[in-house]
């Protein structure tokens, strides 16, 4: 209704005609009643509470679509990017349950207002399908999430270094200070990696392990010390242990051809009992809710044991604490009886087991270890042995008999193409061309390999890891083979499904913006253009390959994946304007309202009553309280602000160290 300029609503049954603007109501939460006269929305603090804790913990099972029934939600002025083909922008949306009702115009929106319908004033903000990764390793990492230190998106190695001394303060024995991937060093100002010299300045006398992506893990005296290396400590299987002129280790292992060379080391770190690992997983969940992301699939991971490990997401899922519809693979543990492992779980577990927020998929992404590569863009492609196809096509047959739909892991195109043998014969006696398996990575692989896999059915599942891991990649392969890593553009011309992913949170960042606009530019964490531009989309491709990509992936592409009436209320209320704003800064992209289901699962500014608040760090001293997750998204390019926060949040200008001594805070970096 216009009354002279402006939006108006009536709201309560007052005897007499009053009316006000909408725009000067102090709420965003507000009820329409049709008997009453018009007057500002404006619910007592004890209503506004009431409603908002009603939408976050309520889980209402999904309705079926009716032409009479009224919203629960209705989300307003606000520039919709759906990706349905039919409609692919609106202005408002209406939720009822767990569903989306109509989006269209604000006018349309009316007809699905009833006296309980809360509406949301979303103030011209963009709002997109909430996120799904199509490739992670969540389960795993969020079992560890709040002890690790994150350096993702820090602009400075100076900062870096500063946020280890300033955690190395805050960390009591018998725990340590853990960076374990989702950085380069060519997002560093300084273009390189810490020096164990540096590290063990910064650290002193607490143990701390350092992880460079699957390529390097850097140890401090301390923690040589706790682990107890010697002159004749044997290297890592699959690893190379640097040592000094006297025959010592330095701390420095290398990955040559087995990620085990490091997880090995990482595994004898101490972790946090099974309760607090519940309460990092929720942090995790949240952190990635931050971040628009509504669904991940999970690829298994290395040390990531079925059913030990998942008994802390498991639990979450029974006590309908899941703030994300998880899918999730399994994933073969021990070399050499994978075969074992499969025909064991193909009697235990079945994909579809489970409900709309935790669902088991299938098999992957490693099936037989020997069938592998490194995933390291800097070394050398260890061909597997002969030995492992007559494995992998064992366990390949046990599962796909059963409908499993699998995932593996192919780097290289010498890998995918022996996967594509091998799959070739299996398929003559158990068909797999309809299970939706999926090529994992294939960052080059080749057009007479995409042909066999199209053939088979096969989709692909890119990630962004050459965002940062470019440059090594270009001194090893070549700046040509780089400009198809991956041949994104061939893919997509030969109609192979393609769905993308992050590999977080060691291989890569878990910050799927990150990879959304890698997708766009093809450029590095160090702004080097690395891909052709027949390999980059627009943004609403990049969107799609983050969103609907991945539900067809797990068979839900009727459910989620697009803002459309009967799909899921999976979304996200963003930062800024993502179909506008600087290309550059789309990595620092976040969300101030995510809704799974319809229900809010993360608020921030304005929004913020309207979801649960976040939870906390189980332990004061852990690193998740301290630092932001992405921390170019606090910083807006200042890395004066960055160090002031490090100082501020991470400790106080005093702090008791492990000995007693009493630590004045000082700046490093010399910014501030």
């Amino acid at each position: 209704m216009d009354k002279g300029g402006g939006a108006w609503e009536r709201s309560s049954n007052e005897p007499t005609e009053t009316f006000e603007r909408k725009e000067d109501r102090m709420c965003f939460v507000c009820n329409l009643n049709p008997a009453g006269s018009w007057k500002r929305a404006q619910p007592s603090r004890r209503q506004f509470l009431a409603t908002a804790a009603m939408a976050a913990t309520a889980r209402i099972a999904s309705p079926a679509l009716a032409q009479d029934r009224t919203a629960d939600l209705i989300i307003e002025n606000a520039r919709i990017v759906t990706l349905d083909r039919a409609r692919p922008s609106a202005e408002a949306i209406a939720i009822g349950g767990d569903q989306i009702l109509a989006v269209g115009s604000q006018a349309s929106m009316q007809r699905w207002k009833g006296t309980a319908t809360r509406v949301v004033d979303a103030g011209g903000r963009t709002i997109v399908p909430g996120l799904n990764d199509s490739h992670t390793h969540m389960i795993r990492g969020g079992l560890t999430y709040s002890q690790e230190l994150r350096w993702d998106g820090v602009p400075s190695l100076a900062l870096a270094l500063q946020m280890l001394r300033a955690q190395a303060l805050r960390t009591p024995a018998p725990h340590w200070v853990q960076v374990v991937g989702g950085w380069s060093p060519a997002q560093f100002a300084e273009k390189r990696q810490p020096t164990l010299a540096e590290i063990n300045a910064a650290t002193g006398d607490v143990p701390c392990f350092v992880m460079l992506i699957y390529d390097r893990a850097f140890l401090n005296k301390a923690a040589m010390r706790v682990l107890g290396y010697t002159k004749e400590t044997q290297p890592p299987t699959g690893g190379y242990l640097e040592r000094d002129g006297d025959g010592l280790p330095t701390g420095l292992i290398v990955n040559l051809t087995n990620i085990g060379a490091l997880l090995g080391v990482f595994a004898r770190i101490p972790k946090l009992p099974a309760e607090e690992q519940i309460a990092s997983t929720r942090l995790f969940m949240r952190e990635l809710n931050r971040l628009g992301v509504t669904s991940v699939i999970d690829a298994g991971g290395g040390g990531q044991n079925y059913p030990e490990n998942y008994q802390a997401i498991a639990q979450l899922a029974a006590d309908k604490a899941l703030t994300l519809r998880i899918g999730y693979s399994l994933f073969a543990q021990h070399p050499g009886t994978e075969v074992d492992d499969y025909r064991l779980w193909s009697t235990q577990v079945k994909p579809g087991d489970g409900d709309d927020y935790f669902r088991m998929l299938g098999a992957g992404e490693y099936m037989v270890w020997a069938m592998h590569d490194a995933a390291n863009f800097a070394k050398e492609i260890v061909p597997p042995p002969a030995i492992a196809e007559d494995r992998f096509a064992e366990a390949v047959k046990i599962v796909a008999a059963k409908g499993w739909p699998f995932r593996l892991h192919a780097n290289y195109d010498v890998t995918a193409a022996r996967i594509a043998s091998v799959l070739e014969r299996v398929h003559q006696d158990v068909p797999i061309d309809r299970l939706r398996w999926v090529i994992d990575h294939a960052e080059t692989i080749q057009p007479a390999t995409l042909e066999r896999v199209a053939k088979l059915g096969g989709s692909i599942a890119i990630q962004n890891r050459m965002s940062l891991d470019g440059e090594p990649f270009i001194a090893k392969w070549g700046a040509e083979a780089a400009q198809d890593a991956p041949p994104v553009g061939r893919m997509r011309e030969m109609g192979i499904h393609v769905a993308s992913g992050t590999d977080g949170n060691r291989a890569s960042s878990h910050n799927p913006w990150v990879g959304v606009q890698w997708l766009i530019t093809g450029k590095t964490q160090g702004g080097l253009k690395h891909q052709a531009d027949r390999n980059l989309l627009d943004r609403t491709e990049a969107l799609r390959l983050y969103s609907e990509a991945g539900a067809w992936l797990t068979r839900e592409e009727d459910r989620k994946g697009t803002l459309s009436p009967g799909k899921w209320a999976d979304l996200a209320v963003l930062s800024d304007d993502y179909m506008s704003m600087p290309v550059e800064q789309i990595g620092n992209l976040s969300s101030v309202l995510t809704l799974v289901g319809g229900k809010p699962v993360h608020g921030a500014g304005e929004f913020a009553a309207l979801a649960p608040a976040a939870p906390g760090p189980s332990r004061d001293w852990l690193p998740v309280g301290a630092y932001p997750s992405w921390q170019k998204a606090e910083l807006q390019g200042d890395s004066r602000h960055l160090a002031r926060s490090v100082l501020a949040g991470a400790v106080t200008p005093s702090v008791l160290g492990r000995d007693g001594t009493v630590w004045e805070m000082g700046c490093l970096c010399g910014v501030i």
